[in-house]
C-alpha cells in the first residue's frame, strides 16, 4: 500500500530548502527517492505515453477515450488472468501535457484519481520534454502530482539532474522492511530546461551520469540480484544502435512492432548515456519509453529489452497503418503483428511480471470507430 508521507512533507521540505538556498545531496538521502508496493505474481503495469493534453484538446473526448481504453485493458486482464486480476500500476511515461494550463492539469489528475478508486490501481508520471512547455511553473506541476492521493511522485529539492527520478520497490509485504522482488526505476530523460513558466527553445536530453550513479546506488540497496525495469521518456542511443545492428549489419536480435520515424536525437554523441550499458551488469531486464509517436518498436538488445510504448490517444500526431503500404518499415511492422486491416498506431502497452524473474509484454492498439471499436492485443 502506498503511503502519502512524502506527498505531505516534500512540498514543505522544498520550500524550506529553497528559502535558505540549500539543496540536498542525493547520495546522502537515497531513502528519500523510494516508494514501495506489495509484489504478487502477475503484477500488471500499464504504460501510457504521450497523451499531450494541450490548449487545443477536448478534455471530454480525451477522457472518454482513456476511459474506454482502461475498460478494454481491465477486460483483457480479467479474461486472461482471472476475475481477481487487475491493473496494479499505471506508468505515464512523459508528455502528459503540451502548452497546457492549470485547468488541463487539474482535470487530468481528477480523471486518474477517479479511475484509481474505480479500478484499484496506483499511477505515476515521468517528465517529458513537452511537460516543460506549460502555462505554469514546473514547481507547481510537481506539487500537483505530489499531492494527488493515488499518485506516486517524488521530486525533492536536490542536486540530482531532472525531476522524476525515483524507484518503486515491489516488496513481499509492500513495506521497505521486507525483501524487494522487483525494482521499477523512473528517470527524467526529459530535456534541458529552465524553472520558468515557459521556454520553447530546448534540446532533447539524455540520462545523465549522476542519474546512472543514483540508480546504481538505489539498486545496490535492495541487492544486485533484484531485477529492474526502467521507465523514462526519450529513447537513448541504444535503441538506434540496435536498429542499425539489425538492419545494416544483419544482426538477429529479437524485435517486433513498428518503427516509422526516428527515435529522437539519440544518434548525436553528445546525448550518449551509460544507463543501459551499466544496467546490463546490474540485472536491468527492460527499459520502456515513449516520445516517438510513430514508433512502438521493441528489441531484445544484448540481454536488455528496449521498448517504446504505444502512443496513447489522438492528440498531436500518430501513425496510420495501411496494409497496402509498400514502405519496408510498414511491411516489416505489419508482418510482426499479423494484423490484416488498417488501424491507427495508438493505444497502450502492458507489462505483466509473471514471477520474480520473468515478465510478459503486450501492445494494445485501440481505435474508436463509428460502428465497432478496433481492439488488437499483440504479444511481444
Amino acid at each position: 500500500m502506498k503511503t502519502k508521507t512524502w506527498a505531505v512533507l516534500l512540498p514543505l521540505l522544498a520550500t524550506s530548502l529553497t528559502s535558505c538556498g540549500a539543496v540536498s545531496n542525493y547520495a546522502d538521502h537515497l531513502e528519500d527517492y523510494v516508494e514501495t508496493m506489495r509484489f504478487h505474481e502477475k503484477f500488471n503495469i500499464l504504460q501510457l505515453t504521450d497523451i499531450h493534453w494541450s490548449y487545443d484538446s477536448s478534455t471530454l473526448a480525451s477522457r472518454n477515450y482513456l476511459d474506454k481504453l482502461l475498460q478494454q485493458v481491465q477486460k483483457h486482464i480479467s479474461d486472461t488472468q482471472g476475475a481477481g486480476a487487475k491493473i496494479d500500476l499505471i506508468e505515464i511515461t512523459g508528455d502528459q501535457f503540451m502548452l497546457a494550463n492549470a485547468y488541463h492539469v487539474e482535470t487530468f489528475l481528477k480523471f486518474f484519481e477517479e479511475k484509481a478508486v474505480e479500478y484499484g490501481f496506483l499511477y505515476t508520471a515521468i517528465w517529458g520534454n513537452h511537460d516543460r512547455h506549460g502555462l505554469y511553473n514546473p514547481n507547481w506541476l510537481s506539487d500537483q502530482f505530489g499531492k494527488a492521493e493515488h499518485c506516486i511522485f517524488i521530486d525533492p529539492e536536490d542536486n540530482l539532474y531532472g525531476r522524476s527520478n525515483f524507484v518503486i520497490n515491489l516488496t513481499e509485504d509492500g513495506t521497505s522492511a521486507s525483501t524487494t522482488k522487483w525494482q521499477l526505476a523512473n528517470l527524467d530523460s526529459g530535456a534541458s530546461f529552465s524553472e520558468t513558466a515557459i521556454s520553447p527553445f530546448r534540446d532533447y536530453d539524455y540520462i545523465r551520469e549522476d542519474q546512472v550513479d543514483w540508480w546504481l546506488k538505489e539498486h545496490a540497496r535492495v541487492g544486485e540480484s533484484v531485477p529492474t525495469i526502467a521507465y523514462y521518456h526519450i529513447p537513448q542511443q541504444d535503441n538506434l544502435e540496435a536498429w542499425n545492428a539489425i538492419h545494416n549489419d544483419g544482426a538477429t536480435y529479437k524485435h517486433k512492432f513498428f518503427k516509422l520515424e526516428g527515435f529522437a536525437d539519440n544518434g548525436n554523441e553528445a546525448y550518449a548515456s551509460k544507463f543501459i550499458e551499466e544496467g546490463r551488469n546490474h540485472n536491468l531486464k527492460a527499459a520502456f519509453m515513449g516520445h516517438a509517436h510513430n514508433v512502438d518498436w521493441t528489441v531484445d538488445y544484448k540481454g536488455v529489452v528496449l521498448g517504446l510504448g504505444v502512443k496513447t490517444g489522438t492528440e498531436l500526431y500518430f501513425a496510420h497503418i495501411d496494409t497496402k503500404d509498400t514502405d519496408p518499415a510498414m511491411v516489416e511492422g505489419l508482418a510482426s503483428v499479423g494484423i490484416n486491416e488498417n488501424f491507427d498506431l495508438i493505444g497502450a502497452a502492458l507489462v505483466t511480471l509473471q514471477d520474480e524473474n520473468n515478465f510478459e509484454l503486450e501492445h494494445l492498439y485501440y481505435n474508436e470507430r463509428a460502428t465497432s471499436d478496433f481492439v488488437a492485443w499483440v504479444k511481444w
